[in-house]
């Protein structure tokens, strides 16, 4: 099945084809938050990942923590060039910026 998804892309002339901001836009509509990482002039872009995703990651981080960021990135990844995230230094870059992705709206709890 995933051939012909991919042929039947393939397939599409490019002036069907959406551009990049179509798709970014596309994924707004989608995840809500989408960010974008640039290095060496590639972006690579995540949505904020779920709680689903943020539980399962906790689960796997008990045996080994830094499977946390690698199941987290994975699970949020949306495109760009996938070979980039097994690229170490591009995942030591992003491990480091994993407070952004992960970002909590935090609000004021008052004693009624």
């Amino acid at each position: 099945m995933e051939k012909k998804e991919n042929a039947a892309t393939e397939s599409v002339p490019a002036s069907k084809k959406p551009s990049e901001n179509q798709r970014i836009e596309e994924w707004k509509r989608k995840y809500g938050k989408v960010f974008c990482y640039e290095v060496e002039g590639q972006q690579l872009y995540f949505r904020q990942p779920d709680r689903k995703t943020l539980a399962a990651a906790g689960v796997i981080a008990k045996n080994d923590p830094m499977k946390y960021n690698e199941f987290v990135l994975k699970n949020s990844f949306l495109g760009g060039n996938a070979e980039l995230l097994e690229d170490n230094s591009v995942f030591y870059g992003l491990s480091q910026i994993m407070d952004k992705l992960v970002a909590a709206k935090i609000g004021e709890l008052k004693n009624l």
